[in-house]
């Protein structure tokens, strides 16, 4: 049975700022309600806290109990922290959230962030060992390592391009091995961000940024690549501009 709702009463409570880029880029390609609510819960619960950097331990996401009753939304075996691992995997591959594994005497603890300039400063600091009162903010004891998860370039691939198939998985195995996986994976996002979503236009940023300098194109004319800042259609019909 469907449990009723008695609407929005005023405007009472607090309230929590969800960006335009979610309903306009992100929430058309999540196809998952744990994805979904997980990550829309993310959004809520650090948006709470003070401080910098804003994140959220795994222990404390599975001991929420509305969170669990949310992400378990229909009845089954199937336990609800199930749901919320499945969830953030998702959004973790995604992009959404970033996670980090810290390890901690004989403790290892998962944290999670969402994908903001500030998250990504403060965990290319813990990569780099310069972030400053880590043992503060993560807990006390010192950390003996750090491990940040990265989606794997299939997963990648699939969540931003297409369904991948035996030859598309072959191209991926050698591109890891010839560019680096930050180079991949800022070629795959340009590829979204214009709208060009093939492997061919991702390939050839990857051949320009090679050939030429990862920041060659930066001074580049905006008229000269107006919709095509990395040189796709210049590349592959170069001969029509000698």
């Amino acid at each position: 049975m469907t449990e009723g709702f008695d609407g929005f009463q005023g405007m009472q409570g607090r309230h929590v700022t969800v960006p335009d880029v979610f309903f306009t880029q992100l929430a058309p390609q999540i196809r998952s309600l744990p994805e979904l609510k997980v990550t829309l819960h993310l959004m809520w619960v650090l948006s709470q806290r003070v401080g910098r950097p804003r994140c959220i331990e795994y222990g404390e996401l599975a001991n929420d109990a509305l969170l669990l009753q949310s992400v378990k939304a229909e009845d089954g075996p199937r336990p609800a922290e199930d749901y919320l691992r499945e969830g953030l995997e998702l959004a973790v591959t995604r992009g959404t959230a970033l996670q980090v594994q810290l390890q901690r005497g004989s403790r290892r603890q998962t944290w999670y962030f969402l994908n903001t300039p500030a998250s990504r400063e403060a965990v290319e600091q813990l990569r780099a060992g310069t972030f400053a009162g880590a043992e503060e903010v993560f807990g006390g004891e010192p950390i003996s390592e750090i491990r940040i998860y990265r989606p794997n370039v299939f997963a990648l691939y699939e969540q931003n391009i297409g369904p991948l198939t035996p030859m598309m998985a072959e191209k991926l195995r050698a591109a890891e091995q010839q560019y680096p996986w930050e180079w991949i994976e800022e070629a795959i996002k340009a590829g979204v961000e214009y709208n060009r979503r093939n492997w061919r236009y991702v390939e050839t940023i990857l051949e320009r940024w090679s050939a030429e300098g990862k920041t060659a194109g930066a001074s580049r004319k905006p008229a000269e690549d107006e919709g095509d800042p990395y040189g796709y259609f210049r590349s592959k019909y170069q001969h029509l501009y000698r």
